[in-house]
């Protein structure tokens, strides 16, 4: 299995995009960097998008991907929970400030929506996904992934403090987990249900606890403002917890099973 970040920030810049991990064989979890980021081909070759939660710069290029998918009569399967389907699939998202590719075109629409529900694993693709309720906003869900050689990651998208539950259900080799603010604001990361350097600490030596070990350990979703104070303090914390802690950029691969 490999994982292209294609988004590994929670902000657009020249050189950031928002959240947006693709698969091997056509998946991607979260839509912040879609359009952004692959070439016509590569969007035509899109299986299925999988959406964490409604928050916008989660959601944001669905509209623009089924606008390139219509033109060519192709579609693409959108997974999300119920909150996420209010949004996407009505105004204004959707039949609003761009048409509803949900309906259009008539004789193939460009996109076809599948309601997840949290803890009930399903298939997609050559993937095995169980979507598990974070501290975030409504229904929020990270995603446990697993491929057909058993090989798995966590993805946590956004997410505050309070993991334990979800650590216990999950024993993946890869964890991809959220980080978006300095330890200065972690005030405000908890008022808004986000992590800092000191609350991952704290969630990681819960999961080492529970699970007798660490994973390895990726961080996405970081404030560009702060990527740097971010990076000199999640470094203390891999020296506190003697393991490595990497910090995505966009463009970063992964593989797993090699």
């Amino acid at each position: 299995m490999e994982i292209v970040f294609l988004g590994a920030h929670n902000c657009e810049t020249k050189t950031t995009r928002p959240s947006c991990l693709m698969l091997s064989g056509g998946v991607v979890l979260d839509a912040g960097a879609i359009t952004s980021s692959l070439t016509l081909e590569e969007l035509y070759n899109l299986k299925a998008v999988i959406l964490s939660h409604a928050h916008y710069d989660h959601i944001k290029d669905v509209p623009l991907l089924a606008m390139n998918l219509a033109y060519g009569l192709k579609s693409v399967d959108i997974y999300g929970s119920e909150a996420v389907q209010e949004v996407v699939t009505k105004p204004p998202f959707s039949g609003g400030f761009y048409p509803d590719f949900f309906t259009r075109p008539p004789s193939a629409p460009a996109l076809r929506f599948h309601e997840i529900t949290p803890g009930l694993e399903f298939s997609c693709e050559n993937y095995q996904i169980l979507p598990l309720s974070v501290p975030h906003s409504r229904d929020t869900t990270g995603f446990l992934v697993k491929d057909a050689g058993g090989h798995s990651f966590f993805y946590t998208s956004d997410t505050g403090a309070g993991l334990g539950d979800v650590w216990k259900q999950i024993s993946p080799e890869l964890l991809i987990i959220e980080l978006t603010m300095p330890n200065k604001l972690t005030e405000l990361a908890l008022s808004s249900k986000h992590l800092s350097p000191a609350l991952l600490e704290t969630e990681l030596r819960l999961l080492r606890e529970i699970k007798g070990y660490l994973p390895r350990i990726v961080t996405i979703h970081t404030t560009p403002l702060f990527e740097a104070e971010i990076k000199t303090e999640i470094q203390a914390v891999a020296e506190r917890l003697h393991t490595d802690i990497d910090m995505a950029s966009e463009g970063l691969k992964l593989r797993l099973g090699e």
